[in-house]
Order: structure tokens, then sequence, then C-alpha cells
């Protein structure tokens, strides 16, 4: 039975009313996007690798909006990190330009995934210019994380899932069909500083006081419960710094006592999972699922062309020529792999301004938590993607650093608007008067 058109005009009508009120509404928008991050396998299949979800036809609305509505100018600090993206995203669209000239054009997948992230990192900064849209995006991340903790435990929850062998077998149960097992790690980095972001930015009551630590808690113990290892020691080591630089000494104790309980309590469910995780040899690399064998297929690879690379999105496919079994599992090694040195020290630099803007937000004595709170996001991140591949052009990684882009400009317009108000009451102050 096939719609009437009185129905499509129905359906047309209602679209058409959604889209205005987006459009208007911009926070509602920014909700509804972070919201619908927490259900990954709603998706329109587009081929054998590319999935367009809800957050995807919602981009494509803000980057429109954007263009078609100029939004207020960067501040300085986003204004380096924009220039030096834009930096290494026309490194790669170059590299991409001279493989297309030689014949051998790079997967669809990875040039759609790149794109996608550069219009995230366009379009999300310039549209959270307000803590209101802020509190609207950080509140949809928290209600999407919640959705997406009960789907992973619904999975584990599946008479298929019963009979692992492995932690592996077990991260596999957990995912979702459109995404990578260590995808799940990938989220848990974005919650985790989006729930501490919140406790930040929203109201000191008693009830926030308790909720925002509590939902940082729970997800920075997600990946430990799923042995996603290499994400857990990222966001432990990140946790641990923004409770150092922050002085919060006490809950640095809370956090530690929370790990031991976690590990204790996942030890006593299962002991052997316990024991295939924790069984590691950093002399030899076994135990850490072949990344050894894999980082020395890249190093061959890199001596292959150290400077020019082989080409953006060739990395599997060379690798794979060579021997490897796959991918090098590390952000660093596939940029050099990719676009030479030249690549890795741009794509170092572009790193670099995030760390520079949170120090100086951290020796602000208005914002020193947001510029802690960024620190560690960078060193999560950065500590994270020498096991895999997390700031070289992933859709969640790209979300949190662009969330930590709007923290930078909200903060930086803050402190230029206090600084315009104190100039201008000192100016209508009434000169001393001097016997």
């Amino acid at each position: 039975m096939y719609p009437t058109p009185t129905l499509w005009f129905e359906i047309g009508a209602t679209a058409l009313m959604g889209v205005v009120l987006l459009w208007a509404k911009t926070e509602y928008a920014l909700f509804l996007y972070a919201f619908a991050l927490g259900f990954p396998e709603f998706a329109y299949a587009a081929g054998a690798t590319i999935n367009i979800r809800v957050d995807d036809v919602l981009l494509v609305l803000f980057l429109g909006r954007t263009i078609l509505w100029t939004p207020a100018p960067p501040s300085r600090g986003q204004r380096n990190i924009f220039i030096w993206q834009g930096f290494f995203l026309a490194a790669c669209i170059v590299s991409i330009v001279v493989e297309l000239a030689q014949g051998t054009p790079p997967a669809a997948y990875e040039t759609a995934k790149m794109a996608g992230c550069a219009a995230i990192f366009l379009v999300l900064p310039r549209l959270m210019q307000s803590q209101r849209r802020l509190r609207f995006f950080l509140a949809g991340l928290m209600c999407g994380g919640i959705a997406l903790a009960i789907q992973v435990r619904l999975h584990l929850s599946d008479p298929s899932s019963n009979h692992v062998e492995n932690f592996q077998e077990l991260k596999s149960a957990a995912t979702f069909s459109t995404w990578n097992p260590n995808t799940i790690g990938q989220a848990a980095v974005l919650l985790v500083f989006a729930a501490g972001l919140g406790g930040i930015i929203f109201s000191k009551s008693l009830v926030n006081r308790i909720l925002w630590p509590c939902l940082t808690l729970g997800f920075a113990l997600m990946p430990v419960m799923l042995f996603v290892r290499g994400t857990s020691i990222s966001i432990a080591a990140g946790f641990t710094l923004f409770l150092c630089l922050g002085r919060r000494w006490k809950w640095l104790l809370l956090f530690v006592v929370a790990c031991l309980a976690a590990i204790l309590y996942v030890h006593s469910l299962d002991h052997p999972l316990v024991t295939d995780a924790t069984s590691v040899d950093l002399t030899t690399g076994e135990g850490l699922s072949h990344r050894f064998d894999r980082w020395d297929m890249a190093f061959r690879a890199i001596r292959k062309d150290p400077f020019t690379g082989q080409g953006f999105g060739q990395e599997l496919a060379y690798l794979t020529l060579i021997g490897s079994e796959g991918r090098a599992h590390d952000a660093y090694l596939t940029v050099w792999v990719e676009l030479g040195l030249g690549g890795v020290l741009l794509f170092l630099t572009a790193i670099f301004q995030f760390f520079h803007a949170g120090s100086s937000l951290y020796r602000d004595p208005r914002f020193p938590l947001q510029g802690a709170l960024i620190l560690a996001l960078i060193f999560t991140l950065s500590l994270d993607s020498f096991g895999l591949p997390t700031l070289y052009w992933e859709k969640l990684p790209t979300i949190a650093l662009s969330l930590a882009v709007a923290v930078v400009g909200i903060c930086e317009r803050n402190a230029s608007e206090n600084s315009v108000k104190e100039v201008r009451t000192l100016a209508y102050e009434p000169f001393a008067q001097h016997s």
C-alpha cells in the first residue's frame, strides 16, 4: 500500500515545521544532535561501510545555518586552533588530489569520515557560542550516554553473549553493529569530558553537586567494565591530571577507591576474563593485540617514504600489501605512513594548539577548571592515540575537541566582555578630589 498524496503532504509539512523549529531554536537542535549520538544503530546504510544517522542529517542543517547566518567571529584561541586544523585538513585534501591524479584514490569511507569530521569541527564550536546552548548540548549528551549504557547492557544480556571465551569477544558482544568495539572507549571519553564540564558550568545546587560527579564516574568506569584497556588507562590518567590541576584531593582519593572497587567487582564476576585481559608482557608485546607487530610494519612503511608518505587513506592498503595483518593502531604512525613527516608535524602542531588554549584558560583565575578540563581531555586523547587512531579524523573524538573549542570561545568572549565593562566603569568614575 502506497502513501496517498494527502499523507505525503502531511509528512512534508511536518518535516518542514520541524526544520523551521530547529533552525530558529538552535539549542533544541543541539540537544537532539547530542541525544542522537546515543543511538548508533539507528542508521541508514549508504553503501557497505558508510552509515547515515540522525546527527549526520542535523549536521547538514547546522552547516547551512552557519553559511546563511554568519555567527560571531571566533575568539583568539579558537582562531589559532582553526588555522592549524585547517592547515592539516589542507594537507589531507592536497594528498587526495594527488592520488586522484595518479589514479589511486583513497577509499570512500576514509574520505567521507574526514569530510564529516571537518564539518563537525567547523560547525559545532561556532553554534555553541553561549552557555545556554552549551547546556542544552551537554544535557543531550547525558541523555544519549545513559541510553547508550542501557543498550550496551541489553547487548550483554542477550543469550548469545553468555558464552564469550575472552575479553575481546566480550567487547564485540557489547558493541554495536555499526561501531568498532574500541569506539565505546571513544564515546566514554566524550561523555566523561561532557559530564565534567556540566559539573563546572551548571548551578552549584546540591542536586548538581551529586548528579554530575556520579555521571562522570559512571561514564569513566564504562570502558573498565568492558575491558577497553587502553582507553580505560587514558581516562584514568586524564581524570587524575584534572583532579591534580584542580587540587581536588578528596575527589582524587574517591576516584582511586572507585577504580579499585570496579576492578575487584569485575574480577569477582569473571576471573578468567580479567586474567586474560591483564596478561600483558611489555617486553614482547604479548597480550597487546599484536600492537608491536603492527607498529613494526608501520615503521617499515615509514622507512619506505618518510617524507612524502603513501597518501591519505592508503594506510590499510599499503600495510596489507607488505604483509601486515591490519592497520597500525597508532594515530601518529598512521599520519606518518599516509602524509609523511610534514603531515606529522602539522598534526602535532594542531594538537599543541589545544594544550596552549587550555593552559591559557588554566592560568586565568576566572577559568582554571575549564582550562584544567581541556588539558585533561587533550592528554587523554593524545595518550589513547598511541594505541588507536583516536585523533586522526575520528567522529566522537572530533566532537569532544569541538566541545573544547566552544568552551575556549565562550570563556575568552566572557573575559573580553568583562574587561570592557571594567574599563567603562573606570571611565565613568569621578576624578579624585585633591585638597
